[in-house]
């Protein structure tokens, strides 16, 4: 198996870690919709709650350009990840220190990850898109603590 060095740390090929993501990410979703009740009908999405549901779905076509070999379709979802993400800093009313930094990261990791699809560097690709899948996750759990605190 092929392994990726990153300052004398020897990894696992990127496409073998997002694969073992997606399948870890997909049982997670599996369970959790088991343990759910019924829903009641759905509310009226937020414009925020709709640009997320937009870097979802370009996070969803970045995966499988890389998977495909497709680096246009890599490229152009990167570029649109880094405008939505833009956009989206728009409805956040009290922007904290540590939120305006993960934006600031997200865009430009969705910048390198545009630069590696022209590029065609299939493993810097893999590993941008795993920089980035952190880096929202880091960024609701912040969203959610600092919600619950009330701010």
């Amino acid at each position: 198996m092929a392994k990726v060095v990153i300052n004398d740390m020897k990894f696992p090929r990127p496409s073998i870690m997002i694969a073992a993501m997606c399948m870890a990410a997909g049982l997670s979703a599996l369970q959790s919709q088991e343990e759910k009740p019924k829903a009641k009908a759905p509310k009226q999405a937020t414009s925020n709650q709709l640009l997320m549901r937009d870097k979802l779905a370009q996070m969803n076509r970045i995966l499988e350009g890389i998977t495909l070999g497709d680096f246009d379709q890599v490229e152009k979802s990167a570029r649109t990840l880094g405008m939505i993400s833009k956009a989206t800093s728009w409805h956040i009313v009290e922007q904290t220190p540590r939120y305006k930094r993960l934006s600031k990261n997200f865009q430009e990791q969705a910048a390198d990850l545009e630069r590696h699809a022209q590029e065609k560097n299939e493993d810097a690709a893999a590993l941008d898109l795993v920089r980035m899948n952190i880096t929202c996750t880091d960024c609701h759990q912040h969203m959610r603590t600092e919600a619950a605190r009330g701010k």
